[in-house]
């Protein structure tokens, strides 16, 4: 890499024994910490019949994990932190990512791992976070950008991953059940 005579970033990159590849990077002149994880599954990946699952299972992760089972721990801990979290589900891959202040970066990092070590799936969250989704896609219909992407997605042969359905509904996703969700996680989320 190349880097500017400004530049006072360091750079750390390795690979785990799971096979997670990690970036690790320190600037003196940052002055917030942050992490993000790039799960290689995504909407394209939704079964047919459960059009939205990994939108929906993006939306899951963030309530509650065995470790700190309380659904508002994660966002409370970041927000008392001057902290920000948010994640989005693309075609082939699910981002999530935080940022928090310095000295709060261990306790963040401890709580956002959890996600991938044991969510909780919660079964009573389950119509809340469908319906969260079902607005989402509602907000969707009325931006042009996301009519265009539904268009062309449209496009594509029938049977074609890329035809597809991306954001999820009520509809799509109504009657999920917690065994689902789980398969798909144990399917997608694991580091080799």
């Amino acid at each position: 890499r190349i880097k500017a005579p400004t530049d006072t970033a360091v750079f750390h990159r390795f690979v785990l024994d799971n096979r997670l590849r990690v970036i690790l990077v320190s600037d003196p002149k940052l002055n917030k910490s942050a992490a993000a994880l790039a799960v290689g599954v995504g909407s394209l990946s939704d079964p047919k019949s459960r059009q939205g699952l990994a939108h929906f299972l993006e939306h899951m992760l963030f309530l509650g994990t065995a470790k700190y089972p309380d659904v508002s721990d994660y966002g409370n801990y970041l927000q008392t932190n001057g902290g920000y979290s948010n994640a989005y589900t693309a075609g082939d891959h699910t981002n999530y990512h935080f940022e928090i202040r310095h000295e709060a970066l261990e306790g963040a990092l401890d709580r956002f791992s959890q996600f991938f070590i044991a969510p909780l799936f919660t079964p009573e969250f389950t119509a809340r976070e469908i319906n969260a989704v079902n607005s989402e896609n509602q907000k969707n219909l009325e931006n042009d950008m996301w009519r265009e992407y539904q268009l062309r997605s449209s496009f594509y042969r029938p049977g074609h991953p890329a035809n597809h359905f991306s954001t999820g509904n009520r509809d799509t996703l109504g009657g999920t059940t917690q065994e689902e969700l789980l398969g798909f996680y144990r399917s997608h989320y694991s580091a080799n």
